[in-house]
């Protein structure tokens, strides 16, 4: 899920992933040739990239993504925001390629944010990733990028790493991540053309079909860059039932 470092120059991303959709594994691919997956979240602050998109408000983020045993998928997934641009709803459509090669899962794509009612605000990035698991530990590399467009001043490269560490024998999993961005920066999250550094640690805890992510997340803005109350770190608790 997108989870929205909220889907994935070069790229390392971990905060979002608390919220944001991803597509299924290749090793998880269906055996039918199509394949339904989705769910939704309850978050306490949707962060998007350290920089929070609800006004540290509670926010609701339903996804569903179809996937295909070639590895091809598309999907969509949508939360609630802050007005911005006289929206107060994010809706993403994403799409794209996920296939393992060896031991090296590689993800391309392309991913449109939308928000329903707002002005000059749509945009959208082309995405790329490697993922490898070691035993309990699963690591990305990521990009996302995106060209310069309407509603972006410039070109945007956000670069992240994450990484998950899996407890044996306990439902628990470590997580954390590190991501870069520069450029114009997307314009929900005001980065106003400066570069920006953001980070997360926290954990999850899955039961059955329900998992409970505790995590912080923070990042190097300045205190007057934005609204300090939306760049200030803070914990997010995050509760995702999926099917």
């Amino acid at each position: 899920m997108r989870a929205k470092f909220r889907a994935a120059a070069i790229a390392a991303a971990l905060t979002i992933t608390a919220a944001a959709p991803v597509a299924a594994r290749a090793e998880d691919a269906p055996k039918d040739f199509f394949s339904i997956t989705g769910g939704a979240s309850f978050v306490s602050d949707y962060r998007f990239r350290g920089v929070s998109l609800s006004n540290t408000e509670i926010a609701v983020q339903p996804y569903i993504t179809l996937n295909t045993a070639p590895g091809f998928y598309v999907g969509l997934w949508g939360s609630s925001i802050a007005t911005y641009g006289g929206a107060n709803t994010e809706v993403d459509v994403f799409g794209g390629w996920t296939g393992t090669t060896g031991p090296v899962t590689s993800t391309i794509g392309i991913y449109s944010y939308l928000y329903p009612g707002g002005s000059g605000v749509d945009y959208y990035e082309i995405y790329g990733s490697i993922a490898k698991t070691l035993g309990p530990v699963g690591l990305t590399l990521g990009i996302n990028y995106g060209p310069n467009q309407k509603n972006l001043v410039s070109d945007d490269f956000y670069i992240y790493g994450l990484g998950t560490v899996g407890i044996p024998n306990t439902p628990i999993t470590l997580k954390g991540s590190l991501g870069y961005e520069d450029g114009s920066g997307p314009p929900a999250a005001g980065s106003s053309g400066r570069s920006k550094v953001d980070y997360m640690v926290g954990a999850d805890i899955k039961w059955k079909v329900l998992t409970l992510g505790l995590q912080y997340i923070g990042n190097d803005v300045d205190k007057n860059s934005f609204n300090r109350s939306n760049t200030k770190g803070r914990f997010v608790v995050s509760l995702t039932a999926g099917f």
